[in-house]
């Protein structure tokens, strides 16, 4: 499976790889799970869209948001594999 790869900026101002292992949405809001190249531990993100029509991804914080996705990404992992 080919893997489709991001490059973001950080926190630092530095580029950063990143693996897109799933997108989805729940409700209105568009979640991304990423991981670095080398690494299996997930990242979860909420995807904005910009005005001209890119996507911004924000680091979702929320504890009880992060389980509501992993939750969804654990019950769609399977057809994704």
């Amino acid at each position: 499976m080919e893997e489709n790869i991001i490059e973001l900026i950080n926190e630092e101002g530095k580029k950063e790889k990143l693996v897109v292992e799933a997108t989805f949405h729940i409700d209105d809001t568009m979640y991304a799970v990423l991981h670095e190249i080398n690494s299996d531990e997930g990242m979860i993100f909420y995807v904005e869209e910009t005005e001209d029509g890119n996507g911004v991804f924000i680091p979702v914080e929320d504890e009880e948001e992060i389980q509501e996705v992993i939750e969804v990404y654990e019950g769609i992992a399977d057809d994704l594999i």
